[in-house]
């Protein structure tokens, strides 16, 4: 004997299956069923919404994290900046302090120079 194709439309992936009511049985009992399986649903529906809000949550708590470490990683470099600026500034002022000391002795070189030809001319 060959079945009758059942009129009910197959469920969605994902959805609850609401079981259809047996012949015989009252509609109060086909309500009840119905309920049920909208209650299930409905549980299905919080439960991934909880996921959900935790995943939020996770990625919210991920994100200040990489904020936080890249605001350290940037104070660093910013101390490694003021840093190399404070040594550039100390070579720069002690070289400028070379340079007026070999003035000071090409100078002194220069007169000393002077002196001894003075002398040697007085000779």
């Amino acid at each position: 004997m060959i079945a009758a194709p059942s009129a009910a439309p197959a469920p969605a992936a994902g959805a609850p299956s609401i079981p259809a009511p047996a012949a015989g049985e009252p509609p109060a009992a086909a309500a009840e069923a119905a309920a049920a399986g909208l209650a299930a649903a409905d549980g299905a529906a919080d439960e991934v919404a909880t996921v959900a809000e935790r995943f939020s949550r996770n990625v919210e708590v991920a994100i200040l994290a990489q904020q936080a470490h890249q605001q350290t990683l940037q104070l660093r470099v910013d101390r490694m900046r003021s840093d190399f600026n404070a040594a550039q500034e100390e070579r720069s002022e002690m070289l400028r302090e070379m340079n007026v000391l070999r003035d000071m002795a090409l100078e002194q070189a220069k007169k000393d120079d002077e002196v001894l030809k003075k002398y040697v001319a007085m000779i």
